[in-house]
């Protein structure tokens, strides 16, 4: 069973360069950091507008550069 006194490793932040190209910094959700070829990546999950018709769930590694915190 999980410690009841750990924090929850998610954050908020904003990702640039969303996968939809629209250059709006998207909000997203940080959940993982791993080390990359160059720098640190996050995974996050963000909403992205993929379709004309409505907005897409993403989840992708980024590099840490175009990630804010919220």
């Amino acid at each position: 069973m999980p410690d009841p006194e750990e924090t929850c490793p998610a954050r908020h932040c904003w990702v640039a360069d969303a996968v939809d190209r629209h250059g709006a910094k998207r909000p997203g959700l940080l959940v993982e950091w791993r080390p990359g070829v160059t720098s640190w990546e996050g995974r996050v999950v963000y909403a992205a507008r993929l379709r004309p018709d409505g907005w897409l769930l993403v989840e992708e590694w980024v590099p840490a550069a175009l990630l804010t915190p919220a």
